[in-house]
């Protein structure tokens, strides 16, 4: 079974421009540390919408949710719980 973790871990990793595939993800790293930039936000708010068959809604689009991949994470578990 995949879990919420590895289902997100590989819609963000590929964004990552920064960290070394064989590196752990640090949940609690900001996405510019990771390499994320605005573009790949984008990218990933459409990777996650698809791996997850939902809708961000507009009050989860911001920079407090897309600080850390913990931030979002926990988003996307209020969402995907729901």
């Amino acid at each position: 079974m995949t879990t919420l973790l590895q289902r997100f871990e590989s819609a963000f990793r590929p964004r990552c421009r920064r960290l070394d595939p064989t590196e752990p993800l640090d949940l609690d790293a900001s996405l510019v540390s990771l390499g994320v930039d605005s573009m790949e936000v984008v990218e990933l708010i459409i990777a996650l919408e698809d791996e997850f068959a939902i809708q961000l809604p507009q009050s989860l689009l911001t920079p407090e949710t897309f600080a850390t991949p913990s931030t979002i994470l926990k988003a996307l578990g209020s969402l995907v719980s729901a």
